[in-house]
């Protein structure tokens, strides 16, 4: 087998798991690897010989979705100007609003993402990467160490307030599953982390 062979089956393997975990609403326990072999159409042992296991693959796809997510930051990298690649004024608050849209919509992914980086963090965790791309929005009229310090307490509060969305109200007396009261949440924040 070639290697460009090689890397199109691992690559249709990654395309059909992650077109299977999106159709499951992230229950990956309900997703076999008979299921993502049948519909990649290639052997079962494929799948082990590349990904190892299946939340091997699993986690890779998680990877690559929240990775996708997270280029919402990504293209709001000027925090000279506040305005992204295309010259637009970007608002960090409005940015944060539209992650946390896509994490509850999103439960199971954003969970299991958070949940992996938590147990087993590194500097190419889904956390790490979105810490870099928020830091990215942050303005530079601060010293380096209190920016890095301010996208941590950003990317801190996103995912707390995502794992313990439930209590929201008992806590915070906001209901973070209204997208009404999660923007006014984020607005909020991004003002006390004077980052707006």
């Amino acid at each position: 087998m070639n290697q460009n062979t090689t890397q199109d089956i691992r690559e249709r393997i990654i395309d059909t798991a992650m077109a299977l975990i999106k159709q499951s609403d992230g229950l990956t326990e309900n997703i076999t690897v008979r299921e993502i072999a049948h519909k990649a159409d290639v052997a079962v042992g494929l799948i082990n010989y590349h990904f190892g296991s299946k939340k091997n693959l699993i986690e890779i796809c998680v990877q690559r979705i929240i990775s996708k997510v997270m280029e919402t930051f990504s293209g709001t990298d000027n925090p000279t100007t506040g305005k992204d690649v295309n010259g637009n004024e970007f608002d960090i608050a409005d940015i944060t609003a539209s992650v946390f849209t896509f994490l509850i919509n999103n439960p199971e992914i954003s969970k299991i993402s958070m949940l992996g980086d938590l147990s087993q963090p590194s500097t190419e965790s889904n956390s790490s990467v979105s810490y870099r791309a928020i830091l990215k929005t942050i303005p530079i009229n601060e010293p380096e160490n209190i920016r890095k310090i301010k996208a941590f307490m950003l990317l801190s509060t996103i995912q707390s307030a995502f794992l313990n969305r439930s209590l929201s109200k008992e806590l915070l007396a906001t209901d973070l599953y209204s997208k009404k009261d999660y923007c006014s949440f984020f607005r909020l924040v991004t003002e006390i982390l004077n980052i707006v």
